[in-house]
């Protein structure tokens, strides 16, 4: 490879302010839109994992029977749990610890770092690390516990131990009740049959709904949660504290013997709608959207006005119904895409029960600048080598490092013994980087985002983009002709497996040639 620089000079608008041996996912969205709202009847939810620029992640297959039956399996920051049976098979993200040191929590044992979201060979689906948190308050009266589950450990344990949704959720929930937590959190658990979406913000309390196929929601980091009678036991589960741990907090907003509460108002305060949020509910409908949104604008309910029990729903609306190209142009608004993204994982979920049901679409890196792979990660055996590449970190200097390859100017933010200093410098990708599928796309976005290209570069790089995208778009008809021609599961797997790697391989490869193009 020719060793011409990548300079890109601009200075970037980011401090890195987070220490990035204990990170959480804090400028996560998510998105969720019920059946009835979308032009195929797919169930579609999805969530951008977004921590910092220039920070690996890994997208693979888990194999069945990675973890074993009686394994005690220990996580970043303190938590343990015992398998009861020998894993399931199944997709899933991670930060990249392959040099044996846990970028997160500095750990030298074998763990997998925050598994982001999958689907299980069961067909059950987790898309968690969506960092929320509550008021001073209600974590005073139940403060998180340091050897309580954290963000980090969910989609491990669940997806390697759930057969259903239900199973998923129950089993959250019980280790909230017994362990605890050790961060606040907002995820979705689903299957073919029902999805889930759970909040807590502190260390033992929570509160789990079923979505309706009729609600849209949003949630840029913020709880979403609001007035829930908790008496719909059907679609509800609740803490069995979760009340009176309000009530002890003095922030309780509810009809106690009503058995109902605003979880928002109780639990996090007077929040106010984040940027993102903001932003979310124009794309949705511009016609209905406000610059500043009240609570109740965006929170899932299922009270109505004269207080009778309702399925689930938010008050946003939609101006027509979704495919999955609204959802991939969701994930592309300013703020919400973004060179902070690690990865984006969208799932489609339709009604029938098979091992087609879940289509999983995955990005890496800035969502704007990286077009969404197609999977069935029910039948998907491996993923695209790329993807699995671990790699040195990208390195900080405060001199320019004229022999990398790749790099642009940025500042971080260090530890002294006054207190916190930015230091200005330069951020240099591994020198392998154009071996990986993160890597590659982390140099696309950084070159347009703060490179001196001009206008006619970015919109033929907007152009290239948007051609990698159909090319996926197509890729999903592949996929669905390559298991209606198989003449058995094991070759439908082979099938579709080689379908996505060779759909991933071919946006790689024209990835790098854009970056090289543009160096």
């Amino acid at each position: 490879m020719a060793t011409s620089k990548l300079k890109l000079l601009t200075a970037l608008a980011l401090v890195l302010a987070l220490c990035l041996s204990s990170v959480g996912a804090l400028a996560c969205t998510s998105i969720y839109v019920g059946s009835d709202l979308t032009a195929d009847g797919s169930t579609i939810f999805a969530r951008s994992e977004d921590i910092s620029n220039s920070y690996n992640k890994l997208f693979y297959v888990s194999p069945a029977g990675k973890h074993t039956a009686g394994e005690a399996y220990n996580g970043c920051y303190g938590f343990t749990y015992t398998f009861t049976h020998d894993s399931y098979a199944y997709t899933a993200f991670s930060d990249d610890n392959g040099s044996g040191v846990c970028p997160d929590c500095g750990g030298t044992h074998a763990h997998t770092p925050y598994e982001a979201g999958g689907t299980n060979e069961m067909g059950v689906t987790v898309s968690a690390t969506e960092t929320i948190g509550g008021t001073d308050a209600v974590y005073e009266a139940d403060p998180y516990e340091d050897a309580g589950i954290e963000e980090a450990e969910i989609v491990t344990v669940l997806l390697s131990e759930a057969a259903t949704a239900r199973e998923g959720v129950e089993l959250l929930l019980s280790i909230y009740d017994g362990a605890g937590c050790c961060g606040g959190s907002g995820l979705f658990i689903a299957d073919q049959d029902e999805t889930w979406y759970i909040e807590n913000v502190t260390g033992h309390q929570y509160i789990a709904v079923k979505l309706s196929s009729s609600m849209v929601l949003s949630q840029p980091n913020m709880a979403i949660i609001g007035l829930i009678d908790l008496d719909d036991t059907e679609n509800v589960i609740a803490s069995e504290n979760l009340i009176a741990v309000a009530q002890e907090a003095g922030s309780y907003v509810g009809d106690a013997e009503a058995n109902t509460i605003d979880y928002v108002a109780s639990y996090c305060g007077d929040q106010e709608a984040n940027s993102r949020m903001v932003s979310a509910l124009a794309y949705f409908n511009a016609e209905t959207a406000s610059d500043t949104p009240a609570t109740s604008d965006y929170t899932i309910s299922n009270v109505d006005a004269e207080g009778n029990i309702v399925p689930m729903y938010t008050n946003i609306t939609l101006d027509h119904a979704y495919s999955i190209e609204d959802v991939v142009n969701y994930y592309r608004i300013d703020g919400i895409g973004s060179t902070r993204n690690l990865e984006t994982h969208i799932f489609q979920i339709f009604a029938e029960d098979g091992v087609t049901d879940t289509v999983e679409w995955v990005a890496m890196d800035d969502a704007v600048y990286s077009p969404f792979v197609p999977y069935y990660p029910m039948l998907t055996t491996d993923t695209y080598a790329a993807y699995q590449l671990s790699t040195d970190e990208a390195a900080f200097t405060e001199e320019e490092p004229v022999d990398a390859d790749v790099y642009y100017a940025t500042t971080t933010t260090v530890r002294t013994e006054e207190g916190r200093e930015t230091v200005e410098g330069f951020r240099a990708l591994p020198e392998n980087w154009a071996g990986s599928m993160y890597w590659t796309f982390d140099a696309l976005s950084n070159l347009v985002e703060y490179g001196n290209l001009t206008d006619e570069q970015i919109a033929e790089v907007d152009a290239q983009v948007e051609a990698m995208q159909a090319q996926c778009y197509e890729a999903y008809a592949s996929l669905q002709s390559a298991v209606a021609e198989a003449e058995s599961d094991e070759a439908a797997a082979e099938a579709v497996t080689a379908v996505s790697a060779d759909t991933a391989a071919a946006m790689h490869a024209a990835a790098v040639e854009l970056v090289n193009s543009l160096k």
